[in-house]
């Protein structure tokens, strides 16, 4: 299991807030020297195939059920949203040979392929020609099929839609995760944007996904936060990922790319037995505790020396503070919290004095010079109170 590891500071300028009424928005900076990715991925990893197969192909996977339609599952993103007018004149496209977008999916399992974009336009297809529940309705172009369904139309017109040539992208096996992560993210082009932590949640199906739902639904957080986090869109289990990343990877190594490091703490995850992971939601646990101890319905917060408002939860103190605190032992936990009013001015006087330490929980967040700054402010804080 991980053990603390050493960090420095490094100063950074000073950005205005900008918050929503639960989780503080972070902000990013349009400094050129905060790169969003320190380390690209080798494009020669990428494995992606393109087909341009009939439309039956993918009815007929359809019909078999090896395209995984039920997307709620791995994304918490709705299949079927279309109104039947919608899908009525993408058929209708499909009979007069418009061409339609591309197809992605991950392709990793054969026998399920997971849509990645299209499914909307792919549920539509299957509600007119696999399930044949949908029938046409206030057609543009070919208003003699009004209330047709596919049973309906003649075999020419079958024929036509079965034949429609399609374009498909196919992420192959061998696709490194993380590379798979940035080409979700890059042709995710959708009505519902996924957002990275539901793309990790798709990208990391079985112990790894499990693992970040049971953090997410922690009573000790849960309390800590004062159920503030949301699931809808999993934010509250992209907190618990962020945690578990600084927990289990540290911050030595850490360049700059959130996004990647959070999805190699999940893939760690897939490696550990249940009594790693037994050690892991007891320091998780132990964090939030002694968190609650301290601060109450206050954590996590950007607190005031005037103690004038509660702000919102914020992300960055989040992973630091809950990192800080996972690592500490009982005894030092006991004194922490038998002296919580200085910690909670430590931490007060921080953000009202350091800028540095203030931007760092701002603006930016997952910049590497600001990600070992507030860690180690936060560690600074803590060994003062202990020595005191």
């Amino acid at each position: 299991m991980p053990e603390e590891p050493k960090n420095t500071l490094n100063d950074q300028s000073n950005k205005d807030l900008n918050m929503q009424e639960d989780v503080e928005i972070e902000l990013e900076d349009n400094d050129p020297t905060v790169s969003l990715m320190d380390r690209p991925f080798d494009p020669a990893k990428i494995n992606i195939e393109t087909k341009t197969p009939s439309l039956d192909t993918l009815i007929k996977r359809m019909e078999r059920l090896t395209i995984q339609m039920d997307t709620d599952s791995y994304f918490q993103r709705k299949d079927d949203l279309w109104d039947k007018v919608k899908q009525s004149r993408l058929i209708e496209s499909i009979l007069i040979n418009f061409p339609l977008p591309a197809f992605f999916f991950d392709a990793s399992d054969d026998n399920k392929w997971l849509v990645v974009d299209g499914l909307q336009r792919l549920s539509s297809i299957r509600n007119f020609c696999v399930e044949k529940k949908l029938k046409l309705t206030n057609l543009e172009f070919l208003e003699k099929l009004n209330g047709l369904g596919w049973d309906d139309l003649s075999m020419d017109l079958q024929r036509i839609i079965e034949e429609h040539q399609v374009v498909i992208y196919k992420i192959l096996p061998g696709t490194p995760t993380d590379v798979k992560f940035n080409i979700f993210k890059r042709i995710n082009t959708g009505g519902l944007v996924l957002e990275p932590q539901e793309i990790r949640h798709a990208l990391f199906q079985g112990k790894p996904s499990v693992f970040i739902k049971e953090l997410a639904q922690n009573p000790s957080f849960i309390k800590a936060t004062g159920g503030k986090i949301k699931t809808h869109r999993m934010l509250d289990r992209d907190f618990a990922n962020r945690f578990l990343a600084f927990y289990l990877l540290g911050i030595e190594d850490y360049n700059s790319d959130l996004d990647t490091y959070m999805s190699k703490a999940m893939a760690k995850v897939g490696t550990f037995d249940d009594e790693d992971l037994d050690t892991i939601k007891r320091d998780f646990t132990k964090a939030m505790d002694i968190s609650y101890a301290i601060f109450g319905d206050k954590s996590f917060r950007k607190i005031a020396l005037d103690k004038s408002r509660t702000p919102p939860v914020n992300k960055a103190l989040f992973d630091a503070i809950s990192t800080r605190f996972s690592f500490i032992n009982e005894e030092d936990a006991k004194i922490l919290i038998e002296n919580k009013e200085d910690f909670k001015e430590g931490l007060a006087y921080a953000l009202a004095s350091d800028s540095a330490f203030f931007t760092a929980i701002s603006s930016s967040t997952g910049d590497r010079f600001r990600v070992k700054l507030r860690h180690d402010k936060i560690k600074e804080i803590i060994q003062k109170v202990l020595n005191t």
